[in-house]
């Protein structure tokens, strides 16, 4: 058995997971408080009736509700600026991210901003990385299996005049209660459903092999990757299948149960810029730096590689563990394309003269994920890895 290093274990967050749980919010809800900001988006959350529902089951409760709904995929802090004013001036108790990620992590973010003061780019590092104090409670409601930001302490949000896209990190934001509910997820198109399963997917492998990596977040990284790898393929061609929705919602809060135990390496640090300057799916630009990043990678983590492998189908039989690392890349190319997911940076807009900008911008903005990846990873190493994947 390996040796185990020192870790820190710390997941405050109450997680109620199952299909039929998002009944339960309004009993759920009580104890925070009697007037709820649901932060959601602009369509598809009225388009399934999801929003009118929540806001039924809450008044059951004996709690009112202000709807908040401008969230765009890669939340503004503009947006996150005016969600805390409309808090404050509706004197919300609490605040609830209905949605995907953006309005989770939009939530969690006006919910820091209405407490502690400021603007929301305050708190980034490249703002005057305030430090919080306070929050006020977050309800997390996924209707994705992608950002785990329901069992986590981070968000991420673009500045609209820099082009820049940063996560933060606060013990302050973890969500006080999280609401998991497969059923919740089968409107979601074979698009989403790629880009979100391969988001978690990321989240997962990412974590596993950080040089942070422990006992908790390896097992939970492991079973995320072989329950992705198994039912994203199912899911994508069959939206309705209920046994795959429910397997890929619980390796998406493993996997966000493993970020907040391990974290991100540089892939998020490289897909930032991506989406920051290009507008692009988070998901899918991971998937087109993810297997360049592993391959450039690759010597320093063979060993982790290999049981990557391993759960991702690879034979039983005796195979040297250079060969194994290789594999687990394979594996992940072709579960990319089983989704149409099995992109460059080419087809997501990206042109090559942008390379060292991008390089430069995920190393200043998001240059934490980048010391902790295995390889002593440099700005030239990132232009490197973005120029394989372009």
């Amino acid at each position: 058995m390996a040796a185990i290093d020192s870790f820190n274990f710390y997941l405050p967050t109450r997680i109620v997971f199952g299909c039929g749980t998002v009944e339960r919010i309004g009993t759920l809800s009580r104890s925070l408080g009697k007037r709820a900001l649901i932060v959601t988006g602009r369509q598809s959350t009225k388009k399934s009736g999801l929003l009118e529902r929540v806001m039924d089951l809450l008044r059951r409760s004996g709690i009112t509700s202000v709807v908040f709904d401008d969230i765009v995929p890669n939340p503004l802090s503009t947006s996150i600026d005016e969600g805390a004013r409309v808090l404050l001036e509706n004197d919300c108790d609490f605040v609830i991210g209905l949605g995907g990620g953006s309005p989770i992590d939009s939530a969690k973010l006006i919910a820091l901003v209405a407490s502690d003061g400021g603007n929301c780019w305050d708190y980034t590092e490249s703002g005057a990385a305030r430090k919080p104090e306070s929050a006020f409670p977050v309800v997390a409601v996924p209707t994705t299996h992608g950002t785990g930001t329901e069992a986590d302490p981070f968000a991420v949000v673009t500045n609209p005049e820099t082009k820049e896209k940063i996560g933060v990190g606060f013990d302050e934001i973890f969500p006080a209660i999280s609401i998991v509910d497969p059923e919740t997820m089968l409107t979601l198109s074979p698009e989403q459903t790629a880009a979100t399963g391969m988001d978690a997917f990321y989240h997962a492998i990412e974590s596993y092999l950080n040089s942070n990596h422990q006992p908790t977040s390896d097992l939970l990284a492991l079973e995320a990757i072989g329950l992705i790898n198994n039912y994203l393929p199912i899911a994508y061609e069959h939206p309705k299948d209920l046994e795959a929705r429910t397997a890929l919602a619980w390796a998406s809060t493993a996997a966000g149960i493993c970020e907040t135990l391990s974290g991100c390496i540089a892939n998020h640090s490289l897909e930032h810029p991506v989406s920051a300057y290009y507008n692009a799916t988070h998901g899918a630009g991971l998937c087109a730096t993810g297997p360049s990043l592993l391959e450039y990678i690759r010597p320093h983590v063979m060993e982790r590689l290999g049981e990557v492998a391993r759960v991702m189908g690879a034979p039983s039989r005796e195979i040297n563990i250079d060969e194994l690392s290789r594999m687990a890349i394979t594996l992940l190319r072709r579960l990319q394309k089983s989704v149409s997911l099995d992109i460059t940076l080419s087809d997501l807009g990206v042109e090559p003269s942008m390379l060292p900008t991008l390089a430069e911008d995920a190393m200043r903005t998001m240059g934490g994920l980048v010391t902790v990846t295995p390889g002593n990873l440099q700005t030239i190493d990132l232009l490197k890895i973005y120029r394989m994947s372009i």
